[in-house]
């Protein structure tokens, strides 16, 4: 059989292989890999596969009569100590896999890790072809007793990512993963309606005329906080005027950079709390630019908020970030992550917004998914 008759016939294999039924596994139930989970799990409705999403009792679709099944096993608070949150994900797994044994799915997705030293004995010894999304690379801080993550997602059949970037972290420690880059899906279902700027602006009590960067979404050290405050200390210092709007739970104390940035008379709004869905977009109305100031990353879900709602971003090439700017174009890329590059970038100006290089729409995102589904399947047998 020739080359080319061979290729047909894999490409008939794997479009032979199309899943009826998926479960998509999502514990931490809030925050952007939950919206992720949504998303991708209507999407997936939408080509007519039947889904159900494992997930926390804090999970809340993004819109109403969701067309999927829902299966909430890990219940926690968000309040708990973080030991009472990890013995009740291992409570959690039994519940979970008795009704994957159950719901039968042709492929069990998981959307990433928050406790991979647990949630790997989930996966082990299933009877289903099995994926994951690598929704981060690694662990964004040391901390050994989470587990391995690259441990983690060796035990897949497939591996997603968003970038090449990411691909490339995984397999500098994953050597022989079966990867494919699915770019992430831009947030329009949680953009459907911009309030107007004028009104957004009055609700958070930000000046009118000032231009205004937003740093959105859970502050961890990775993201950048330091440098975003550095640079609005140096737009401060060359007589702009920009003010700094920080929205979103920190994930470490930062209470001696906010005293700082007040006893240096920085310009910041602090709005320190989870960010509910019904109020992410005052948030963006009232922003000029949004600010990504990542020092390190696999991927941003912010960056795809961002473009849902038409906002310039300034990034600095980081991950995958490059690669995401690359398909938005529309902000700044900063090459040198330094406080004077941010601050000019985050002054602009900016050409006006191109049409995106590159579909990351649900549907497309679905539809290169089911291939990865289709390929898992194949490897599984």
């Amino acid at each position: 059989m020739s080359s080319a008759m061979l290729a047909v016939a894999a490409g008939d294999a794997v479009r032979g292989a199309a899943p009826r039924r998926v479960a998509l596994v999502e514990f931490f139930g809030i925050g952007g890999t939950a919206d992720y989970t949504d998303c991708l799990a209507r999407a997936l409705a939408g080509r007519g596969i039947e889904v159900a999403v494992v997930t926390s009792t804090l999970f809340e679709p993004l819109r109403p009569d969701p067309p999927y099944e829902i299966v909430r096993p890990f219940a926690y608070a968000s309040t708990q100590p973080k030991a009472r949150k990890a013995m009740q994900l291992a409570r959690a797994l039994d519940p979970a896999r008795d009704f994957l044994e159950h719901f039968q799915p042709d492929v069990v997705h998981a959307q990433g890790t928050v406790l991979p030293v647990i949630e790997r004995f989930l996966y082990r010894g299933l009877r289903m072809a099995t994926v994951c999304t690598v929704h981060d690379a690694r662990a964004h801080e040391r901390r050994p007793w989470l587990g391995s993550f690259s441990g983690f997602y060796g035990g897949f059949d497939r591996l997603i990512c968003h970038s090449d970037s990411t691909r490339h972290k995984v397999i500098q420690a994953l050597p022989g993963a079966r990867i494919d880059v699915v770019p992430h899906g831009v947030y329009t279902p949680l953009a459907s309606a911009l309030p107007d700027g004028a009104a957004a602006r009055q609700q958070l009590q930000l000046p009118s005329r000032s231009r205004v960067a937003l740093f959105f979404g859970f502050i961890r050290r990775y993201k950048g906080l330091d440098l975003f405050l550095e640079a609005l200390q140096v737009a401060r210092s060359e007589g702009h005027d920009l003010i700094g709007l920080v929205a979103g739970r920190p994930l470490y104390d930062v209470g001696q950079r906010m005293e700082r940035a007040r006893r240096d008379g920085l310009p910041v709004a602090w709005h320190l709390r989870f960010i509910a869905k019904d109020d992410i977009a005052t948030f963006f109305a009232a922003a000029d630019v949004v600010a990504l100031p990542y020092t390190d990353t696999s991927d941003s879900g912010a960056f795809e908020l961002a473009a849902a709602f038409r906002k310039p971003v300034v990034v600095t090439n980081a991950g995958g970030l490059g690669e995401a700017f690359a398909r938005y174009r529309y902000g700044a890329l900063v090459e040198e992550r330094s406080a004077s590059a941010v601050a000019r970038a985050l002054m602009g100006p900016y050409p006006p917004a191109p049409p995106p290089s590159s579909d990351n729409s649900w549907e497309a995102v679905a539809a290169q998914t089911e291939t990865t589904y289709q390929e898992a399947l194949l490897i599984h047998g």
